[in-house]
Parts: structure tokens; C-alpha cells; sequence
């Protein structure tokens, strides 16, 4: 009688069903699902872009409402920075590498890890009843007083969602720091890591030290508009300008949760086409943990048009231009590889 040889299981064939994925705890099929979900919001804010650009394609708006194209500009700009570019590599890339490299059989929280994909998804359903019952029209920055005061359209639902979505982000960065920390397998000191660990770390403290400033600004927004505290609004004795500077202290470092694994991704590749280990891995490594750090110190960048005194304007100033060294750290290192 022929004996019959199973494929070896593996997270593609553990199960068929839409429950063994939606219930699932394998970090490779949460990576997974996270992929799904951001490339389904990369196409719905792909298709905003689109319209924007046919709006653009002539001198004479013909296509859409002033109204609208304020809307399409800023649901555009929602669903790439909250829903596809900061959850994009860190979530799904991230999921899938990080207990691999280190040899664990699966992040430290595998149930929280699944929740956290939940969350996002809550948080994007709340953005996207925004979106369907209305738009808005506030630019994804959501600047007050307009978005407290003037704005007609959906701003705290979409300021709910992205307040959700917020925990997912924080939960998952919790995740990968303890995982890096604790589950490291034996022999494998710091610096035995792979470089997109050492990204994927400094991702992850943006991402809880950064993430709730950013939430609970965007909830203040939508307390102050449905309950009218005077948080940011100057007639209840708010300061608009203080909106701004919260924004900012996450809206910058964001950038760096979206570009800090890219250039994990990049240290990897450099490595293996090369077939060498990165030169100066030590200083590519502190590069990544030294953008981390000084990226909460440049977010007032963005505010040099909002009334700073010449020195704040120097000093913030100076403080960007160092990142850049950070970064050419890395690049002359990769190309000292090659």
C-alpha cells in the first residue's frame, strides 16, 4: 500500500477557511492580512489621486466642485499617510521578518499582534463612513480653528478613525520592542542583528513614543468641535498654533516610520547582493537609533510661516540638517559596501 506524504504544514495550508485567517495568531498570516488591508486603502486613496490629476488635466475646473477637489485633496492624503504608508512596511514587512531574523517562533504577543490588525481595520471602517456619508475637506493636517469651527463636513468620525487606528500602530510597536529585547535566539547579541532589526527597532520607538500625541491631539479636535472646549479655538481660549505644534512632534517623525524599514530593507539587499556583511555595521545601526531620537526635536520645521522667533527658526533649523547626516551615514556606508 502507497504511503501518502503530506506537505510539511506550513502558514499557507494551516487552514483553508476565512476563520483560520480571521482568528489566526501566525505573525506571517497577519503580515498578511495587514498587506490586504493597506493595499485595498493604497487604491481607494489611489483613485482620489486620480481624480485630482483629471481635475488638474485642464486650466478651468470642469471636473469637480471647488468643494470636492478640497475633499478629494485631503481623503487622498488620509488614507496614504494614516492607512497605507505608516502601516505599509513596519506592519506587514515587519511581521513577517522580524521573528524570523531573530529565530522565535512568533512575536511576543501573538493575540495582541492580532488585535492590533483589527484596530486598524476599526479605525479605517470609521474613516471610511467619513469618506462615503460626506468627505472632508479639512487637508489631512486637519488645522485648526477650520477644522473646529468652519468645516461642514465628516471631521469626527475621520478624527475618530484615525484615533483608533492609533492603538494599532502603538500596540504593534510595543510588540516588535519587546520581541527584539526578550526573544532573541541564544547567540544572536545586538550586534549579530540583521540591520532591518535595528530599523524595525527605532520604527517602533517613533511608533510608541510619537503615536499618542498625534491620537490625542486629533481627539481633542473632535471634543472641541462636537462639545466646544476651548482647546484650540482663540474665541474659547484656545491656541490654534498649539494644535500645530502637537501635529507636528508625530507628523514628522512619521515620515521616519515610513522611511527608518526602507532603509532596513536597503541594508539588507546591499548585503546580499554584495555578498558581505554592510560595512560599518555599527554605525548604521547607531544611525538608525540616532534618526529616532532627533527626529522629535525638528518638528518645528513645518511652523517657520507660523510666527517663531528668528533663533526657534535656527535652531530647529540646524537640528534638521543633522538628520541628513544620519542618513549619509548610511548611504556612504552602503556604498562603501559595494
Amino acid at each position: 500500500m502507497a504511503t501518502v506524504i503530506l506537505p510539511p504544514r506550513h502558514y499557507l495550508n494551516d487552514g483553508y477557511g476565512i476563520a483560520s485567517w480571521l482568528f489566526t495568531r501566525d505573525h506571517k498570516r497577519i503580515a498578511l492580512l495587514y498587506l490586504a488591508g493597506v493595499t485595498f486603502f493604497f487604491f481607494i486613496g489611489g483613485a482620489f489621486a486620480v481624480l485630482i490629476r483629471l481635475e488638474l488635466a485642464t486650466p478651468v475646473g470642469d471636473l469637480v466642485t471647488d468643494e470636492t477637489y478640497n475633499k478629494l485633496f485631503t481623503m487622498h492624503g488620509v488614507m496614504m499617510v494614516f492607512f497605507f504608508l505608516i502601516p505599509a512596511i513596519p506592519s506587514v514587512l515587519g511581521n513577517f521578518l522580524v521573528p524570523i531574523m531573530i529565530g522565535a517562533k512568533d512575536l511576543a504577543f501573538p493575540k495582541l499582534n492580532l488585535a492590533s490588525w483589527y484596530i486598524y481595520m476599526v479605525g479605517a471602517a470609521f474613516t471610511t463612513y467619513a469618506i462615503v456619508t460626506g468627505g472632508l475637506d479639512t487637508g489631512w493636517t486637519f488645522y485648526t480653528p477650520f477644522s473646529t469651527i468652519s468645516s461642514t463636513s465628516q471631521v469626527v468620525p475621520a478624527a475618530l478613525g484615525i484615533f483608533v487606528t492609533g492603538f494599532s500602530s502603538i500596540l504593534t510597536g510595543l510588540n516588535f520592542i519587546v520581541t527584539i529585547h526578550r526573544m532573541r535566539a541564544p547567540g544572536m547579541t545586538w550586534f549579530r542583528m540583521p540591520l532591518f532589526l535595528w530599523s524595525t527597532y527605532a520604527t517602533s520607538l517613533i511608533m510608541v513614543l510619537g503615536t499618542p500625541v498625534l491620537a490625542i491631539t486629533i481627539l481633542l479636535v473632535a471634543v472641541e468641535r462636537v462639545f466646544r472646549f476651548g482647546f484650540f479655538d482663540p474665541t474659547l481660549g484656545g491656541d490654534p498654533i498649539l494644535f500645530q505644534h502637537l501635529f507636528w512632534f508625530y507628523s514628522h517623525p512619521a515620515v521616519y516610520i515610513m522611511v527608518l524599514p526602507a532603509m532596513g530593507v536597503i541594508s539588507e539587499l546591499v548585503a546580499a547582493f554584495c555578498r558581505k556583511p554592510v560595512f560599518g555595521y555599527s554605525f548604521v545601526a547607531f544611525a538608525s537609533v540616532g534618526i529616532a531620537v532627533l527626529v522629535f526635536l525638528v518638528w518645528g520645521h513645518h511652523m517657520f510661516v507660523a510666527g517663531q522667533s528668528t533663533f526657534s527658526v535656527g535652531i530647529f533649523g540646524v537640528l534638521s540638517m543633522l538628520v541628513g547626516v544620519f542618513t549619509a551615514i548610511k548611504v556612504f556606508n552602503w556604498l562603501f559596501t559595494m
